[in-house]
């Protein structure tokens, strides 16, 4: 059916006008030297007329468009959870997700084929951290017996599904699982996830499997949060704090009991009862320990099993404990007396072990401050190895403490300082980096950022907004790591999330080298840089904000006091157990089975120098006493080793062992030890989230998407059925004259052909 003629002519309607009268005119003119009888120029005349005609056709390029109805394809999605977690129970009569699940799917394969018959074409997926196809054979859909997947992403399956039919009508998604998402570092939000399928215009139909944790009806105790690291000078109490969730055992006393352990033997040292006073409890536990001998011990939190409970791999955390013979000395230098260096003088010292020295570096008059600066008093300080393990500076102008002219200054001795061993930290300001006029000093080889000369900022001068990132600034994590956790689970990106962004910082430019690493950046698409490190013998850590202390203030003080206190630790050397010339950088403690491992060695020499061509005996010693031999790989001015995953397939406590040697010369050795937790984390809480799963169904409402038991499946397949959403769609079939061959040559021969016959008649009636 032609439903619509289109035309589009070469040239404009004016010009193809005048073609036509131009044409026509010529027909008036006749040969001027002979006579033609009236037949004769009419049959002329009217081949000319057809050939113009042509012509005239081909420069309108006429064409058609044709619209023909057609059923559009769709598409049924079902998305099944497989990890370990389907073996816990689904109901209170111990019937397991899994059984449940595969009853649901068996129970309506025959309505799976009836859509099958309508063009719908249902397809199934199983899942853990990624999906799977799962093949259907003579009508039946092929599960596996047992769902063996380690860990559960729901939204990285949903968007990788989505995206698969982009090219299709989504009918539904219908995804069963659990809710718990164990993922730590999921690829894709769950927001994101359902944006994609909200983008398509389907529902989500989700299937809730398993009770909730406040439901009443599950028994369990589970520690679910312990402090990885501490750190305590011996004599000194330790506080050692732990959460505690309790279900199914109200008003019942639960011993916790607090475990230290040197290597060889396990020794509690302190007990606490706790007594829920609901079916489902949250509980903080505070258990006190005074240490008498320095050393690294490993520390648990363990409660003991209670009589009905479903899954005992989550009553116990392990953690690990630094006993110190001596304090920490902190030198604070801070240029101006603003909120972010009251805030760290009120954190710092709150910790027993931590001895901090504030001084403030006041900006003297410019008639005076060539006389007062630099502070060369400072030197000593610097110089001292027994009086200060850290230092920080905050917002002070590099020329409180070098004179660019002479090339002298207390500057120099803090570059060597750190070179040995000791620890820096740069916070952020307006004279802080390139604008505090680093870049030609001595800390400029150790800062791990690159800094121009003509970056300075004149004190009296206006702000130079350049050097700094002039709005709020949301702040997340690059990875997991012992600096950037600032809550006792095991994954803090949601607790980053719900802190103040900062006001502002300074725009950071990383150096390019193995030894510099970036910690925090900013939550936006261009990523700027927050928190960089390098290890250039001592370790180095530049901060680029300076209004952290808005976390305080809003109620945040727990993980203020958290991060700033963990970058001074991590500063120390004291998250490791190491002599002073070779280091083990294994910042993480706590693993998963099969978990990617990956530690540092650092050897310096006493000046603080890098050494090259290492040789090192090392070795993985296994939590059943064997030990295996592990490669050590130099990386820039540094040594990387990753633990093939398959060694660490066993829980328990693991012990790096590494001994260096250089030309023959033993030059050190060091040892860390780390935990794989004793628990499976998709079965190490028996508890559902079936609330998550009725949030994402929420999110497409708008179009049917909702939250449904197991058994309600069969009504929303027979609505499918009893209601085909068969939708015709409109195609259009375009053609357009002289496009095909075969048009195109029919035109060519007709007009040749008419040429052809007026010059033959021309020739035969002497007309040329």
């Amino acid at each position: 059916m032609l439903d619509s003629l289109t035309f589009q002519p070469i040239f404009q309607p004016i010009l193809m006008v005048a073609v036509v009268v131009a044409a026509l005119a010529l027909l008036l003119i006749g040969p001027s030297f002979a006579n033609v009888d009236g037949r004769k120029r009419l049959t002329l005349s009217l081949i000319r007329v057809g050939i113009f005609a042509l012509a005239f056709v081909t420069m309108l390029r006429p064409g058609c468009v044709q619209q023909i109805e057609k059923n559009q394809a769709a598409v049924l999605m079902v998305l099944i959870d497989a990890t370990r977690s389907m073996d816990l129970p689904h109901i209170k009569d111990n019937s397991t997700r899994w059984n449940e699940v595969k009853n649901m799917v068996v129970d309506n394969e025959s309505r799976f084929a009836e859509l099958a018959k309508q063009k719908i074409d249902v397809k199934f997926f199983q899942f853990d951290s990624r999906s799977t196809p799962v093949e259907i054979v003579d009508g039946k859909v092929q599960l596996p017996e047992e769902p063996i997947g380690s860990e559960t992403d729901i939204g990285s399956p949903i968007y990788d599904a989505v995206l698969g039919v982009r090219d299709r009508r989504l009918l539904a998604m219908i995804v069963a699982s659990d809710g718990v998402q164990n993922v730590l570092d999921p690829e894709i939000e769950l927001v994101d996830a359902v944006d994609a399928l909200k983008d398509m215009e389907a529902p989500l139909i989700a299937v809730k499997l398993g009770l909730a944790g406040d439901a009443g009806e599950l028994a369990d105790v589970a520690v679910t949060s312990f402090a990885e690291q501490m750190v305590v000078n011996k004599k000194s109490d330790l506080n050692a704090k732990a959460t505690l969730v309790a279900r199914g055992f109200a008003n019942q006393d639960i011993k916790v009991d607090l475990l230290i352990s040197d290597g060889t033997t396990e020794t509690v040292v302190a007990s606490e009862f706790v007594r829920p006073n609901s079916a489902y409890e949250e509980m903080n536990v505070v258990l006190k320990y005074r240490p008498e001998v320095p050393g690294e011990y490993r520390i648990t939190v363990r409660a003991e099993p209670m009589a009905g409970e479903l899954a005992v791999r989550n009553n116990s955390l392990d953690g690990f404990l630094t006993v110190r013979d001596e304090g920490m000395r902190v030198l604070l230098l801070s240029g101006a007396l603003g909120w972010e260096q009251k805030a760290l003088r009120d954190s710092l010292p709150a910790l027993d072990f931590v001895d901090l020295d504030f001084r403030p570096i006041y900006t003297p008059p410019v008639d005076r401050r060539d006389r007062v600066w630099p502070l060369e008093q400072l030197t000593d300080d610097f110089l001292d190895e027994k009086k200060f393990d850290v230092f920080i500076l905050c917002n002070v102008d590099a020329a409180a403490l070098w004179n660019a002219r002479e090339k002298t200054g207390p500057l120099a001795a803090l570059a060597e300082a750190v070179k040995n061993g000791k620890g820096l930290l740069m916070i952020g300001g307006t004279h802080s980096f390139g604008a505090g006029g680093y870049a030609e000093t001595p800390l400029a080889d150790v800062l791990p950022v690159k800094m121009k000369r003509g970056d300075s900022q004149p004190f009296d001068a206006e702000i130079r907004k350049e050097l700094h990132i002039n709005r709020p600034i949301q702040v997340k994590p690059t990875f997991d790591h012992f600096l950037t956790r600032i809550s006792d689970s095991e994954s803090s990106r949601e607790a980053w999330q719900q802190l103040p962004p900062l006001v502002g910082a300074n725009r950071l430019s990383p150096k390019q080298s193995a030894a510099v690493e970036v910690f925090l950046q900013s939550d936006d698409d261009v990523g700027h840089p927050i928190l960089v490190s390098a290890n250039v013998g001592g370790r180095v850590l530049v901060f680029a904000g300076d209004s952290t202390w808005r976390w305080r203030m809003a109620g945040f003080e727990k993980e203020f006091d958290q991060f700033w206190r963990q970058l001074v630790l991590w500063l120390a050397f004291w998250d490791s157990k190491n002599d002073e010339s070779l280091t083990i950088d294994l910042p993480k403690r706590r693993f998963s089975p099969n978990a990617r491992v990956k530690f540092g060695v650092n050897v310096r020499t006493v000046a603080g120098e890098f050494v090259a061509g290492v040789d090192f005996d090392t070795s993985l010693v296994l939590p059943d006493g064997t030990a295996e031999k592990i490669s050590v790989a130099q990386v820039g001015e540094g040594y990387v080793c990753e633990l093939d995953p398959k060694l660490l397939s066993q829980s328990g406590v693991y012990r790096i062992q590494v001994a260096g040697s250089h030309n023959g010369t033993k030059i050190g050795q060091g040892e860390r030890e780390f935990v794989v937790l004793d628990r499976d984390k998709e079965k190490a809480n028996p508890a559902a989230n079936p609330q998550q799963m009725v949030r994402l169904a929420s999110q497409t409402a708008e179009f049917g998407g909702k939250a449904i038991d197991p058994e309600e499946l069969s009504a929303v397949l027979d609505e499918y059925i009893a209601n085909p959403p068969i939708k015709k769609i409109e195609i259009p079939l375009r053609s357009r004259f002289g496009e095909s061959i075969l048009g195109g040559g029919s035109f060519l021969l007709a007009f040749v052909g008419l040429l052809g016959v007026e010059w033959f008649l021309r020739k035969k009636w002497g007309l040329v």
